[in-house]
């Protein structure tokens, strides 16, 4: 008698299985799966485009720019032949294209050599490109193409004026709520070498 009940609960076991089985493959057949696979992309298209919308966000919020230096004060720098120097400085977006902004920037000829020596100017941000500035030189100077050429050679332990302002350019537009970074580079050249070949100038 009781073997009889153990067996029966075994089949009655077995048919429910079989029952839940079938259910349940019943439940995943072709259009089940297309539901799901269409689940699955619309979470991976939210998961994209939350990211995409938050990094948009931060990284349109943080694109100010800062420089140690201020605008405005005295730089001195010095060449040892041929190398470069730069110098940057915190530009306020309030600032107006046209506006002269006093810069004094001098340089030294510390090697023991002459030589030639150019200059660029030039502003940085995240939404510009790299936008030139006019460099308030003398008559020394020559501009062609974005740089400006001291004349003659500069003499070993002589000493000259690169710029007395610096000047935004009309055409250009600034964004008076963020700071860019202002660039002064200066390159110089051992005068044993070909201006012409190396610069193009």
């Amino acid at each position: 008698m009781l073997s009889d009940v153990n067996v029966n609960c075994v089949n009655l076991s077995i048919n429910i299985f079989k029952k839940e089985k079938n259910i349940t493959m019943r439940k995943l057949n072709k259009s089940t799966y297309g539901f799901i696979f269409a689940i699955v992309i619309l979470i991976i298209a939210l998961a994209v485009s939350l990211y995409l919308g938050l990094s948009g966000w931060f990284y349109s919020n943080t694109t100010s720019l800062k420089s140690d230096m201020q605008l405005g004060s005295n730089v001195n720098l010095s060449l040892r032949g041929t190398e470069t120097q730069c110098v940057s400085f915190t530009l306020n977006g309030a600032y107006l294209p046209g506006q002269e902004l006093k810069q004094y920037i001098n340089l030294t000829n510390e090697s023991t050599t002459p030589i030639y020596v150019r200059a660029k100017a030039l502003i940085f941000s995240y939404d510009l490109n790299d936008c030139g500035v006019e460099l308030g030189v003398s008559d020394l100077w020559t501009e062609n193409e974005d740089y400006y050429y001291f004349d003659e050679q500069l003499e070993s332990q002589n000493k000259i004026s690169v710029a007395s302002y610096v000047k935004l350019l009309n055409g250009e537009s600034y964004d008076s709520h963020k700071s860019y970074v202002l660039t002064i580079i200066v390159e110089g050249l051992d005068a044993s070498l070909d201006r012409q070949q190396i610069w193009g100038f």
